[in-house]
């Protein structure tokens, strides 16, 4: 789509000091993929400055992001004419480039009207308002905006500090239990969350049950009820989006449905298992070397189908993740333990010179 001329009218690349607005407002994971995406950018054109158009819910963990310079906010749902103060936010700021990564028809009018000269998205039946797709023109920038080969979301040395005392309690090995999911289809069922980590308690592994809503809260009790352990910690509800990204980080491996505390894990570069079903951990961006996926043996897995009556999770049983987990966290441990050391040496050697 992008000939010579094309080139000429839009100019080559992001030059220091232009103004980039990039834009995701949903959901949790795919803002959270979308951030990975503008650190990608960032790494490649650092000069630039980069503000995030989202949901108010995603502030507070971008605006820690050291690679987000600004961050803009428009509840769609709820507050539609707001359309109208973003626009004028935009217009006020003087961008020169605009990548969306949200397909939505407000992504794609906030662009079309926002007087920025530089336009890149995709909408299906609006796509006269990008002057090309964002994956096509960024892949000619040589941005590699799927890579996902190092961590991309970052926690505040505060958040460090707070997730350190939260898990000061628990055993030495932490298991990062993502138990929630956006979708009914995504729920590994509780019984099998139960005979999955029973055994690891046994074996001291402290967990943390984490997320969010009345599911994931009623799920987070039916365990705790049933495992009656001091190493298992239900944080369900408690724990803020960046404070959150700290106490994955802090945790030696997560483990869970595909949902935005799934990606978060993965992203802030726990060592992270997958259980996936109706959707397709590469296809949802879990492209990182320290992710493993326990998939489905349906014949249709990854099929997007929200409709389906089957209960296709399910098909992963304890035994199965079981057989998973032990070998993939025993190399991410040991890894964890040897990285660990290595620093410490590290730090004598030059307190010792010092």
């Amino acid at each position: 789509m992008l000939k010579g001329k094309t080139w000429k009218t839009l100019g080559l690349r992001p030059q220091p000091g232009d103004k980039v607005l990039w834009i995701r407002f949903s959901a949790f994971g795919d803002v959270l993929q979308a951030a990975a995406a503008a650190h990608r950018f960032k790494t490649k054109y650092p000069e630039v400055r980069l503000t995030f158009l989202t949901h108010p819910s995603y502030v507070d963990i971008l605006e820690v992001q050291p690679y987000v310079d600004g961050v803009l906010f428009w509840d769609i749902k709820k507050r539609p004419l707001d359309f109208f103060r973003v626009l004028r936010e935009i217009r006020a700021s003087d961008f020169q480039w605009i990548f969306s990564l949200h397909r939505g028809s407000a992504a794609a009018a906030v662009s079309f009207c926002s007087g920025v000269p530089r336009r890149f998205g995709y909408n299906s039946g609006m796509q006269f308002c990008y002057r090309a797709t964002h994956w096509e023109y960024l892949s000619t920038l040589g941005v590699d905006f799927t890579n996902r080969d190092r961590a991309a979301i970052f926690a505040s040395t505060e958040d460090k500090r707070k997730a350190r005392s939260m898990l000061s309690g628990l055993p030495e090995k932490k298991l990062f239990a993502v138990i929630g999911a956006s979708k009914p289809q995504k729920f590994w069922p509780v019984a099998h969350w139960i005979e999955f980590l029973s055994p690891l308690v046994a074996e001291g592994w402290g967990v943390v049950l984490n997320g969010h809503g009345e599911r994931e809260a009623q799920t987070a009790h039916e365990i705790e009820k049933a495992l009656q352990s001091p190493g298992v910690a239900n944080w369900v509800g408690q724990t803020p989006f960046p404070l959150m990204a700290a106490v994955a980080e802090a945790c030696s491996v997560a483990v869970g449905n595909d949902t935005g505390p799934l990606h978060l894990a993965a992203l802030v570069g726990t060592p992270t298992l997958g259980f996936f079903g109706v959707t397709d951990a590469y296809g949802m961006n879990f492209r990182m070397p320290w992710f493993r996926e326990v998939r489905v043996s349906c014949p249709r897995a990854g099929c997007r189908n929200y409709n389906c009556p089957i209960d296709c999770l399910a098909d992963i049983s304890a035994e199965k993740a079981l057989q998973a987990f032990r070998p993939f966290a025993a190399t991410a441990f040991a890894a964890t333990a040897c990285a660990v050391t290595a620093f410490a040496e590290a730090s004598g050697r030059s307190n010792a010179d010092s």
